[in-house]
């Protein structure tokens, strides 16, 4: 067990790098950089535009840059934020646990809808049930978080007003009322991922209950 997490680890190690390439490469040759804010002020001359991209290393060529970036990432440095003029280390920590949060609460809700919907549409090939269910699946499956989520809060935070459309990332629950604030502003982002992640593991579930129900160990159970 523990050579298998190993060698899946280390597999996971070449694969991390070529994204970090991949997504590196695009951020580099889309058009403008980090200092495109500068371009608009007229207080900041082309001469100290220029010194500060030198400075940043932002004239060095693209394989450089990124040698330094991995250099600097291994090391606990991830870089400075010029929007949010803070260390980008210090916005994922603030960040992190309430996106751990949201995410794993979506996912045990995931899980709790997608077993026991997969094996009642997988009993019942073919019927309308299981029909609802694939068609639901696939709805859900194909489209994206990201149109999902605007959707809901066009219907639900603009239209409705039933719930906030911004996430109040410094909010402390210290109270009931705290409480139920904090439901409702994560209840949108934890339902888009439920619809995503239900359709995804229910299309799993249901496959494999098809394929395990005809094995000659289950029919001799039965």
């Amino acid at each position: 067990m523990t050579a298998y997490l190993v060698r899946r680890i280390l597999l996971v190690v070449p694969v991390l790098i070529v994204i970090s390439i991949v997504i590196f490469a695009i951020l580099a040759l889309a058009p403008g950089d980090p200092l495109s804010a500068f371009a608009t002020d007229p207080s900041v001359s082309p001469e100290v535009r220029e010194n500060i991209r030198r400075s940043l290393g932002l004239d060095a060529p693209i394989y450089v840059r990124y040698f330094k970036w991995l250099a600097a990432f291994v090391q606990g440095d991830m870089g400075y934020s010029f929007t949010s003029r803070s260390p980008v280390s210090g916005l994922l920590g603030q960040r992190l646990a309430t996106t751990l949060a949201v995410v794993g609460v979506a996912y045990v809700l995931s899980v709790l809808l997608a077993i026991p919907l997969g094996m009642l549409a997988a009993t019942r090939p073919y019927s309308l049930f299981d029909q609802l269910m694939t068609t639901l699946a696939f709805v859900g499956f194909s489209l994206p978080t990201f149109f999902t989520g605007l959707l809901l809060i066009i219907l639900f935070s603009v239209r409705l007003r039933w719930f906030p459309f911004i996430y109040n990332s410094t909010l402390e629950v210290k109270d009931w009322p705290s409480l139920v604030e904090q439901v409702r502003q994560s209840f949108l982002p934890v339902l888009v991922l439920v619809l995503f992640q239900t359709a995804t593991l229910m299309r799993y579930v249901r496959a494999s209950v098809l394929e395990t129900a005809h094995m000659d160990y289950v029919r001799t159970a039965r």
